[in-house]
């Protein structure tokens, strides 16, 4: 697989194996970080919560339509604002079903069964609390792991590779809205901080692979394997 033999590719998947590792040995993590929030009780609702939590697929309906129009505005008038074409344009479609849609919301949060924070017995509830990566049977659908809210808010890195032209300042943004939002999710009780971190690296993963082979060019791929990194043409 000619993206396995990228630098960066292999740094991301290495990244994500570390990570997925620690959590799972060391399952203390994530209560260590729930317990920071917990007080009698996990704050929920509170005002900034909510309003990450209501206005996520509002950011997903509004980025996605913006660039569907950006798209139309270029094929009309044959401009090419953003560099907004159609392979730019399925693959933001692609990242979003696939790696929020398929991986998060279908094959894991129904697959693994993880009880939420707020609802173990660690934190005044009634469910085994049970590590990242560890199927279990204390929820039967939309659990824990991993956090689609957070995955939602983590596709903000798709649009990073799609549109952006100063890619390091616009991944910052896009990493503030990723992190924003599953500190919200955290706060609340509602998923621990692994749930997070893997939707981070599932949507990150999802992202990086899919603009390689549906975004760059044969030319652009060699190019990036010859030189055993990545750097995918900045939008003009």
């Amino acid at each position: 697989m000619q993206y396995l033999k990228l630098v960066r590719s292999q740094i991301i998947l290495a990244s994500f194996l570390a990570f997925s590792l620690v959590v799972f040995a060391f399952p203390a993590i994530d209560l260590g970080v729930s317990r920071l929030f917990y007080h009698d009780g996990f704050p929920r609702d509170q005002w900034w919560q909510s309003l990450l939590h209501d206005t996520l697929n509002w950011f997903l309906v509004g980025s996605m339509s913006a660039v569907m129009a950006l798209y139309a505005y270029n094929k009309i008038r044959k401009r090419n604002l953003c560099n907004v074409d159609g392979r730019r344009l399925a693959y933001l479609f692609a990242v979003l079903i696939i790696g929020a849609g398929l991986i998060v919301n279908v094959a894991l949060k129904d697959t693994f069964g993880r009880a939420r924070p707020r609802d173990v017995t660690e934190f005044g509830g009634q469910k085994t609390f049970t590590p990242a990566f560890v199927i279990s049977r204390e929820c039967r659908t939309n659990c824990s792991f991993s956090s689609g809210d957070a995955a939602g808010g983590f596709f903000s890195l798709a649009l990073v590779f799609a549109l952006a032209r100063r890619r390091r300042a616009a991944l910052v943004a896009g990493l503030a809205i990723g992190v924003t939002e599953a500190m919200a999710r955290i706060s609340s009780g509602a998923h621990f901080f692994s749930d997070n971190g893997v939707s981070f690296f599932v949507m990150l993963i999802t992202a990086d692979v899919l603009y390689f082979y549906m975004v760059m060019t044969p030319a652009e791929r060699a190019e990036a394997g010859s030189r055993g990194r990545l750097e995918p043409a900045t939008p003009r």
